[in-house]
């Protein structure tokens, strides 16, 4: 007799809730209460199994605002309960408001935590699950997670927890379950380092995703992946391969049937747009979606003299826009450091003459400190050169370096530093494209030392920034950086900066 079942899958969440853009409003044709109404439709025909693989606590402002309450239950997990959300594995965004907080999400959730490579004071978030369908079909699921999350992550945040390697851990467990079940799914929170068909590294092999080695492995019939935010559907040797966009923007829908011993696996993803809001979450979501709208609209300054809004994001990096220096700015006066480096994270939206906290969240969408790091000229200039990274140059003209777009968007991994004067030059081999650096007027020699504020995942060597690591830590300010550059506009009301075009790039 044949059996059927469909699994529907989630993946870099990233808090969106409803479908509306709280920078401009916009629908932006995503977001979890269409999915509610998907699943609802898809469970009027089929037995259903709903995973979801992580980075579900961050990356929306009402994630920002709840956060700030110290709330339980949590609405993040009231609304997969609502959803019948049936197993979830953790992300490395999960850790990024602490444990207590993650605590409270994991124990409003009825679904459980299949994470088994991140030990919290010796006890894993979670463990292996056989689920069986209502066909008798018996599924193994298997969580894991990137160990890499303490190149990243504050400090007290994974204070007490073990990183195992991810890929022990599921050939691991894939030998426990494998003589149990039908099928053996695993949700790994990690993306891919290789080509999905010529097997060629695509990012430096740190093991920060090993998706592809995953894929290799015998015995496993569904590998869901993220991270990356891309959109796969296909399949590696023998393994079913998915990953989802971010922000509820699509959903995988997977199809196993098991006929006469003889497996059959379809995968394919779903646009949310397909689908109208749910009424009943966003009913659930409600009070909290108003007041975060009323804090999103209290203004915290003005700001005249430049235009912050960033229309053009690549002209923006390239000719140093004035947002830059004003950021630079707050943490130069947050920390008294003698530099500042900072990026434009992906799709940054600038401010407007009168700021409001709207426009810092969607500024700076992460919850990132500073940290200020004692770094020598020679390490400035390696710091320089791994920046300078982000350009090439292409039939004559300053472009993009397409790593930095594919397989997964890091814009946010090109820093600018006010501080000093520099001069890249693009069409230098790598390494060697600072062709000018001065401190107050003079050159800078690879001795000479410098204080140097930049935020925890840059300081902790987030985008392959090893030459800050290696820098001593002078000072560590736990504050969210929405927050210092709240109290800086309540310090400076009506600010008007000087712009300093120190940065100079060339082909």
């Amino acid at each position: 007799m044949k059996r059927n079942l469909k699994i529907c899958i989630t993946t870099d969440v990233h808090g969106t809730l409803q479908t509306r853009s709280y920078a401009d409003f916009s629908d932006k044709k995503q977001g979890l209460a269409r999915y509610a109404s998907a699943l609802k439709e898809i469970r009027k025909t089929s037995d259903v199994l709903v995973i979801d693989n992580g980075d579900l606590l961050q990356g929306s402002p009402l994630m920002t605002f709840f956060h700030k309450q110290d709330r339980f239950p949590h609405i993040m997990g009231q609304a997969f309960n609502l959803l019948n959300v049936d197993y979830f594995n953790l992300g490395n965004h999960d850790f990024n408001y602490g444990q207590p907080i993650l605590n409270s999400f994991l124990d409003t959730l009825e679904a459980p935590c299949v994470c088994s490579n991140i030990t919290q004071n010796g006890k894993p978030f979670g463990s292996s699950q056989i689920y069986t369908s209502s066909q008798g079909l018996r599924i193994g699921i298997i969580g894991a997670c990137t160990d890499y999350i303490p190149h990243w992550e504050r400090p007290q945040h994974i204070k007490g927890l073990t990183f195992i390697d991810p890929l022990s851990t599921v050939t691991s467990e894939v030998k426990k379950l494998k003589n149990q079940v039908d099928f053996i799914i695993v949700m790994y929170h990690g993306g891919f380092e290789r080509d999905l068909q010529s097997g060629l590294p695509t990012e430096p092999l740190t093991g920060e995703n090993v998706g592809y080695e995953l894929a290799h492995l015998d015995g496993i019939d569904l590998l869901v992946t993220g991270h990356q935010h891309r959109s796969i559907s296909t399949k590696i040797a023998n393994t079913a391969i998915t990953q989802c966009a971010y922000n509820a923007n699509e959903f995988a829908l997977v199809d196993f049937s098991l006929d006469e011993g003889i497996k059959s696996i379809d995968t394919q993803l779903v646009k949310m747009s397909s689908y109208p809001e749910d009424t009943e979450l966003l009913e659930l979501i409600k009070p909290w979606e108003e007041q975060t709208q009323i804090w999103l609209d209290q203004a915290v300054g003005t700001l005249s003299g430049h235009d912050y809004l960033i229309k053009d994001p690549f002209k923006a990096r390239l000719h140093k826009h004035p947002l830059v220096g004003l950021l630079n700015t707050i943490q130069l006066d947050a920390s008294n450091a003698q530099l500042s480096g900072v990026s434009l994270f992906n799709e940054p939206t600038g401010f407007k003459p009168i700021v409001t906290t709207r426009d810092l969240v969607s500024t700076y969408v992460y919850p990132n400190t500073l940290v200020v790091k004692q770094i020598t000229g020679e390490r400035l200039k390696a710091y320089l050169e791994k920046c300078a990274e982000y350009f090439i140059v292409l039939d004559g003209e300053i472009k993009v370096n397409p790593s930095y777009d594919a397989p997964k968007s890091q814009h946010f991994n090109y820093d600018m530093v006010d501080g000093i004067e520099y001069t890249l030059k693009i069409s230098n081999p790598l390494g060697h494209r600072v062709i000018h650096m001065t401190y107050q007027g003079k050159d800078i020699a690879p001795n000479d030392s410098f204080s140097l504020v930049i935020n925890n995942y840059r300081a902790n060597g987030g985008g392959n920034f090893d030459m800050i690591v290696a820098c001593p830590t002078l000072n560590e300010i736990n504050m969210d950086m929405t927050d210092i550059m709240a109290s800086y506009f309540e310090a400076h009301p009506e600010l008007s900066l000087t712009h300093h075009n120190n940065i100079h790039i060339i082909k």
